[in-house]
């Protein structure tokens, strides 16, 4: 199975998760700074995904944003947690951390919004 994960590297959320994530074990996984691939950004917007609306994952041919990246990966992952799949995380817990996430990038002076229009 190949999963590739686009990530905002400049936000230190977006990037702990990453990095403690082992699917690597029993997959081909890619981990993506999404500001180092605009043409994919370019790619998943021609679908509807907006890197700025949240994390993007790929598995095989389907993309998954948002939460739903989040429960996908986790359905994935040796230790999975329910906790992702409730209405709590999807509904109320994950657009609050991309809120936080948009204060702590700005806090750390970094622009929150990745640019990939033309």
């Amino acid at each position: 199975m190949k999963i590739d994960i686009y990530y905002d590297k400049e936000c230190p959320f977006c990037n702990k998760y990453t990095q403690i994530l082992n699917l690597r074990k029993e997959h081909d996984v890619s981990i993506n700074n999404a500001r180092d691939d605009l043409e994919k950004l370019r790619y998943f917007y021609s679908y509807g995904y907006d890197i700025n609306n949240g994390i993007i994952v790929q598995i095989d041919e389907k993309i998954y944003q948002g939460s739903d990246a989040i429960i996908a990966i986790d359905n994935l992952s040796e230790n999975s947690s329910f906790f992702y799949k409730t209405k709590i995380f999807q509904n109320f817990l994950y657009p609050v951390l991309k809120i936080i996430r948009k204060i702590v990038l700005f806090i750390l002076g970094r622009n929150s919004n990745i640019r990939f229009e033309e």
